[in-house]
């Protein structure tokens, strides 16, 4: 089999590839930085011999490189993660500005720019309308806050700050009308792939935004990476490995798609707060014992990732169950309650139930606990 190599650089190899392609040959796309871990010479000639030879040998592997239709896909999720952080933009220069003159509203409304602070914007600019008057416009949820409001909106803005105002607004509107337009062109797109996009609504956490997302970025089939760890290691979400003679070094995570992984980690901020999410306990849990916050979302993001594998790849939806408890657990359970219950003054004993003892138990079963130290098992 004839294959041709071409190193990963940024954007410039994408024009190469497919008029090799249309050749109908086969392309490696190697990562520049797997080639040049390896020690040779460097220069045009013999960096494209040293590249054939690494080939040939099989020392370095092809990268996942996406389709027409996916590359498409691409376009679209990414240009909408651009035009909502412009649009973020957009919003702290308007509530910087209000608070260069001394309005400060992002204490009164969870949104300045939302549908009530829209509306007092407005009037702010227009001008001819009392602080009371202002204050009248918001829903009747923030009635408590209109004297706040009121006080907030006596500052009259200058001339240029009205203008620079209502042209960051306009600014706003317009990428906001972008971002509509590429979620619908994204649905359209997705309407081919409408059986993966209906299995993946049934996974916690993931909403039509993020699905796209993650469509966009590994596709719809599964067999291109051989495993979920392999997929989770080619989005950057798993954990680095560093050691030399039987000494373990701290390592980072290793470098992967930057897409792929902060929309999963958004994701994972998002299902560990909800009620009814299998993964919120697990969240409470990992903060615990690693003591970082961002260290559990990061577990929860390559849990969601593999999941994700495990759906497109059996085509159905195992809601995650919780593990059973062990018996180091169950111990320190019921020591915690008993040392509860002895603190309120009373004695308790404890009689495992027939099924849940184990065979090799004694024939004790009935261990009592003092009312001060708990006896140990």
């Amino acid at each position: 089999m004839q294959v041709v190599a071409i190193e990963s650089t940024g954007v410039y190899f994408f024009p190469v590839y497919r008029e090799l392609r249309r050749f109908e040959l086969v392309v490696w796309v190697v990562n520049a930085a797997h080639a040049k871990n390896v020690p040779g010479r460097k220069t045009d000639v013999s960096d494209s011999a040293w590249l054939s030879k690494l080939v040939m040998h099989g020392l370095v592997r092809p990268s996942f490189i996406p389709d027409e239709q996916l590359e498409s896909l691409r376009m679209l999720t990414r240009s909408r993660v651009q035009m909502v952080g412009k649009a973020n933009r957009l919003k702290a220069r308007v509530i910087r500005l209000l608070e260069l003159f001394g309005i400060k509203l992002a204490g009164i409304f969870s949104d300045v720019l939302g549908k009530s602070g829209r509306s007092v914007l407005e009037a702010l600019l227009e001008g001819n309308k009392s602080p009371q008057e202002m204050a009248a416009l918001v829903s009747p949820k923030m009635a408590k806050k209109r004297p706040l409001l009121e006080r907030a909106l006596t500052v009259v803005l200058n001339v240029d700050a009205k203008w620079l105002l209502k042209d960051l607004l306009d600014a706003l509107d317009h990428v906001q009308k972008r971002i509509v337009a590429v979620e619908q062109r994204t649905a359209n797109a997705l309407s081919l792939s409408s059986d993966d996009v209906a299995l993946l609504k049934q996974i916690p956490g993931l909403s039509d935004v993020a699905i796209a997302g993650v469509l966009a970025e590994t596709g719809t089939d599964m067999s291109t990476f051989p495993s979920a760890k392999h997929l989770t290691s080619w989005a950057g979400l798993a954990p680095g490995k560093n050691e030399s003679a039987g000494k373990s070094r701290r390592a980072g995570t290793l470098a992967g798609n930057a897409w792929l992984r902060t929309l999963l980690v958004q994701c994972a901020w998002a299902t560990s707060r909800a009620k009814k999410s299998p993964w919120r306990g697990t969240f409470a849990r990992l903060t615990r014992t690693t003591g970082s916050a961002k260290k559990a979302a990061f577990a929860i993001a390559r849990k969601l990732l593999v999941t994700i594998f495990h759906v497109l790849t059996s085509r159905q939806y195992r809601p995650a169950m919780p593990a059973p408890p062990s018996d180091a657990q169950k111990s320190r359970r019921a020591k915690a309650a008993v040392a509860t219950l002895a603190a309120l003054g009373f004695e308790v004993l404890l009689k495992p139930l027939p099924l849940m003892q184990s065979p090799d138990s004694e024939d004790s079963s009935t261990k009592a606990y003092s009312a001060g130290l708990p006896t140990t098992t």
